[in-house]
């Protein structure tokens, strides 16, 4: 039987009627369908013809484009990333384990014989036997007995030995101490001990990460659009006045500015029972992932624009959209991200009459967020750069216009931490001044 290919409706750009096109506001949504959707706003269709766009569950970067008759017009592979390849210099260390502290013991089991001891343990285990046992003569004329779990049913040696696969059975976590009058059973936990940390040399590796594509979200102020919701990755007239269609691509650069976000840790924490005797941590000074610039790509995957960034701006990576922003004649591409080390966002003008993107402006906000990619129920600091001399109300609002939660700075406090106590998404967190919006930032949760 032939497979069906089966398409997911992500969204109606627009429904026309006998007089006049118009804008669609509601859309179908699946999960979190507004941060995905491939739709193309009525504004940038070819002479404002609507469409529906449908995605192939199997091949997400496959679209096909259907007209009012539900007939497919076109179908775009498009490229969902490009490699982004660099190098980063490691300095390596090493160091040795100086000692294994028993910290803790506790007596949790008394046996008035070796042998009532022995005889509990095959009435715990039919394959024990006194083969499995590990005994130690300890000077004060006691024995340490241990046990060999490697044919057990019940446990296994990495789950009742310390660290288990750097020493072996040399620490038990239960062990038994024989007196001659009786057995007595105790728990124990351990603690290791190292020397410093010695430089034993360096390399420069090899690293990649994909330039995935970039959604683009939409604010028509001539619709009174007033909230980031809708997003798009699909146009036809935003670059251009053709019919054929074009996306974008990000282009990413090496920064050694800490606060642009996806920086590289190879170096992470130590495991409780992890022994860590190497450690590889990054020295180049420029090691932080940043925006450096995007590309527009046609439906065929050639690049019509190609724009790099200011020296001095760098983009957040971690916030995958732009905004399309429209004010009457005029629309711009905007770029949240950093310029000399202060939270700002880079301009630029669309002329699609001659396809031209200009930057016009980079504009500076005070209010700053660290982190802005954060997990469930992390914190974020949010600064506000300023002395914050009247006071101001902080809102926490999701992808969906949904207010979260909300705050109350008082009047001489600069800054606050909130809980991210939120699902998966993207949110925004708006500062209010006398009931109206200062500064607006994004965040999101993993």
């Amino acid at each position: 039987m032939r497979r069906m290919k089966i398409y997911t409706i992500i969204a109606i750009a627009a429904l026309a009627t006998t007089s006049a096109a118009q804008t669609v506001t509601d859309r179908f949504e699946f999960g979190h369908a507004d941060r995905v959707a491939l739709s193309v706003p009525i504004e940038f269709s070819y002479q404002s013809v609507p469409y529906l766009v449908l995605v192939n569950n199997n091949e997400q970067n496959s679209v096909q484009i259907y007209d009012e008759n539900l007939d497919v017009v076109k179908t775009i592979t498009l490229k969902e990333s490009i490699p982004f390849s660099y190098q980063l210099t490691c300095q390596y260390e090493t160091r040795d384990v100086t000692a294994v502290k028993e910290t803790y013991r506790d007596a949790y089991c008394n046996f008035v014989s070796y042998e009532s001891f022995i005889q509990t343990q095959k009435n715990y285990d039919p394959t024990f036997d006194e083969s499995c046992l590990i005994v130690t003569d300890l000077d004060d004329g006691t024995r340490k007995i241990a046990i060999d779990y490697t044919n057990s049913k019940y446990n296994t040696n990495s789950q009742m030995y310390f660290a288990y696969d750097y020493f072996g059975m040399k620490y038990p976590k239960v062990y038994f101490i024989e007196n001659g009058e009786g057995v007595t059973g105790y728990m124990a936990r351990y603690a290791v001990e190292y020397s410093e940390w010695v430089a034993a040399g360096t390399s420069v590796n090899d690293y990649s990460t994909n330039q995935r594509r970039i959604s683009l979200c939409n604010i028509n102020l001539n619709n009174g659009d007033g909230r980031a919701t809708t997003y798009f990755d699909l146009s036809q007239t935003l670059f251009n006045s053709d019919e054929g269609f074009e996306y974008i691509l990000p282009k990413y650069k090496l920064s050694a500015n800490g606060n642009i976000g996806g920086f590289i840790e190879i170096t992470g924490g130590e495991e409780p029972e992890k022994i860590t005797t190497q450690r590889s941590t990054i020295i180049s000074e420029q090691k932080e992932l940043a925006l450096a610039g995007f590309q527009v790509l046609s439906e065929d995957g050639n690049v019509v624009s190609d724009i790099t960034f200011d020296r001095d701006f760098e983009g957040n990576i971690d916030l995958d959209y732009a905004f399309v922003i429209t004010i009457g004649n005029s629309t711009y591409l905007a770029f949240d991200g950093y310029c000399n080390d202060q939270s700002s966002t880079i301009f630029y003008k669309i002329d699609r009459s001659t396809s031209s993107i200009q930057k016009v402006k980079t504009a500076s906000s005070t209010m700053k967020l660290s982190p802005n990619m954060v997990n469930s129920g992390s914190t974020i600091n949010v600064n506000f750069g300023d002395a914050n001399e009247k006071g101001s109300d902080i809102i926490v609002v999701s992808a969906s216009g949904t207010v979260v939660r909300t705050y109350h700075v008082p009047a001489g406090q600069t800054s606050i931490q909130i809980q991210a106590n939120s699902s998966a998404g993207m949110y925004c967190i708006s500062r209010l001044q006398k009931n109206k919006i200062a500064e607006t930032k994004k965040f999101i949760v993993k």
